[in-house]
């Protein structure tokens, strides 16, 4: 073979090698194209799942956003609705009455606005007393315990609502009821301290005069010691209970001899009832002696 063919020959097997290299980096570009593309369509469902997730829990949100508003049956707020509170503890709301469809004896609950927007504070409930067509007064619905509500020498702005949610109704109840036991304890508890106190006064007493006994008081001379100076207050109070219990049963024993007492004349007196039906009735007639009858005939 010609020389030029043998360069042509190899040219052209050159060519090939290099066209089946360029195919096989354009079919690994292809491919690599081909997986970005599946990778970024899998990103993309999963951000559109996302989406859709993220809708559906704000759809059920506002659904309870929604929910919650509308359990508040009226809600009355505004620059016209100021609230206030006399000496005498009568909440007096100015901006709210008939015309909103309050009545007397509806119980409304009481806001009291922040200095930040949106912002409040509960004050409690109140049922209406008087109603007028632009303000409404009454005394708290719950208990107030002294100091809880404090006269207001000026209105503050209010938000006034009429109906409370059922779960914040419970919560209301479930508190009230926690409330009444905690103050039923705390008066308990005054009361033992009462008891604990008095108890310390005269065991201080005691002390003190036992000091004074001691130390030598002249007040004190040819005077007797208490009893209970000797055996302590404690035992002192079991010795009286003994004595008053001793005393007690003393008397039902005398009571029960008395009793037993009578009821054993009732029986003779029966007794005797009885054999005087059994006599006869010449021995009732009495037996006069002889002089009497001879005295009673020289009468004749």
């Amino acid at each position: 073979m010609h020389i030029s063919g043998k360069i042509l020959t190899g040219f052209v097997l050159l060519l090939g090698a290099v066209a089946i290299w360029l195919s096989s980096k354009t079919l690994g570009v292809r491919q690599g194209y081909m997986e970005q593309a599946q990778k970024n369509k899998q990103d993309f469902l999963q951000k559109e799942q996302q989406l859709a997730d993220a809708l559906s829990e704000r759809d059920r949100k506002r659904t309870e956003f929604v929910r919650a508003i509308a359990g508040w049956e009226r809600v009355y707020e505004g620059e016209n609705v100021k609230a206030g509170i006399d000496p005498s503890g009568i909440v007096v709301i100015d901006g709210v009455g008939t015309s909103n469809g309050v009545k007397v004896g509806d119980v409304l609950y009481l806001f009291a606005l922040g200095q930040e927007p949106g912002s409040s504070l509960y004050l409690g409930s109140l049922q209406v007393a008087e109603a007028a067509e632009g303000r409404v007064n009454g005394r708290p619905y719950t208990r107030i315990r002294p100091g809880e509500i404090n006269a207001t020498n000026q209105a503050f702005p209010a938000r006034v609502r009429k109906l409370v949610p059922t779960r914040f109704q419970d919560e209301l109840s479930s508190l009230d009821q926690r409330l009444l036991l905690l103050e039923q304890s705390l008066a308990n508890a005054g009361q033992d301290t009462g008891f604990l106190k008095d108890l310390q006064d005269r065991t201080d007493l005691l002390i003190d005069d036992r000091m004074k006994e001691i130390n030598g008081n002249p007040a004190l001379e040819n005077s007797r010691v208490p009893e209970v100076n000797k055996v302590g207050i404690l035992a002192s109070i079991v010795q009286e209970e003994e004595l008053r219990n001793a005393a007690l049963k003393q008397g039902d024993d005398a009571l029960r001899r008395l009793l037993r007492t009578r009821q054993k004349t009732e029986e003779v007196l029966a007794e005797n009832r009885d054999l005087a039906k059994t006599l006869p009735n010449a021995s009732l007639q009495p037996v006069l002696p002889q002089a009497s009858l001879e005295k009673k005939g020289d009468l004749r």
